[in-house]
């Protein structure tokens, strides 16, 4: 028995604006643990991984491990149907071939179920290598955000050098160059304000901006986010939710032509 409740629809809402774009049919891997999606863009450049735990929903229930296999954008257009206050109910027995979601207004004078037809998707659950990442960079999730659009509008690769306490995104196209450098800041009273780096090693790799602005679909997942670099290894940008979960994408670096 598979039983989920979340208290309002917004982060779930959250969550998957920002993982609908990047991948399409996928099984959610449901445990007593938590809830844990990771899928290839069908490009196979990125790696979305989406961890859901107990903490953040009123109610969870899960007596047997099971995979819900099924469409996000499908599964998003349902839960835009929420009123972002409404409560979300997820349930799902064993044997049954559909989801069943239910939204209730706070005051309970609404409700509204669906029965989500789910899917038999043959793929497996990824096993992320864990790597030793010689540059972090923590900063706002709204400043990152800036950064990757305002480098979009110049070109289509970005080149995101660290060292020592320096960010560095530079970008080209037939329009001009853009070139950011940001420097580490502590001084901010609130953390969440911050930008926090930390190189141990000079690295500087080549990305494709249309992912890195479909990452930053996360910006209010969490208010802080971090980039992991590590030379010639999938750059991995983390939004963390504390005890409600977090989402990562992993990013294939292009090389120079």
């Amino acid at each position: 028995m598979f039983e989920v409740r979340f208290s309002n629809a917004i982060l779930l809402k959250r969550i998957l604006d920002a993982v609908k774009d990047l991948v399409d049919d996928v099984n959610w891997l449901c445990t007593e643990d938590g809830i844990e999606l990771q899928s290839m863009d069908s490009s196979h450049v990125a790696l979305v991984s989406v961890t859901i735990l107990p903490d953040a929903c009123s109610l969870y229930t899960c007596t047997d491990a099971i995979r819900l296999g099924m469409n996000v954008s499908i599964l998003a257009k349902i839960i835009r149907c929420a009123e972002n206050d409404d409560t979300v109910l997820l349930r799902q027995s064993k044997d049954e071939a559909s989801l069943e979601i239910e939204f209730e207004s706070r005051n309970g004078s609404r409700r509204h179920e669906f029965a989500m037809n789910l899917m038999d998707l043959d793929t497996q659950h990824l096993q992320i290598p864990d790597l030793e990442y010689t540059c972090s960079v923590k900063l706002p999730s709204s400043e990152f955000s800036r950064i990757v659009k305002d480098m979009a509008t110049f070109g289509e690769l970005a080149t995101i050098s660290v060292r020592e306490s320096t960010l560095s995104c530079t970008t080209a196209g037939d329009g001009g160059k853009s070139s950011i450098l940001v420097k580490q800041d502590t001084t901010a009273k609130a953390e969440k304000l911050w930008t926090d780096i930390n190189c141990s090693t000079n690295t500087e790799m080549m990305f494709a901006l249309k992912y890195l602005v479909a990452f930053t679909k996360a910006q209010h997942i969490a208010e802080q986010v971090t980039l992991f670099l590590v030379k010639d290894s999938p750059m991995y940008v983390l939004y963390d939710m504390d005890t409600k979960g977090s989402i990562g994408f992993y990013l294939a670096p292009r090389q120079e032509e």
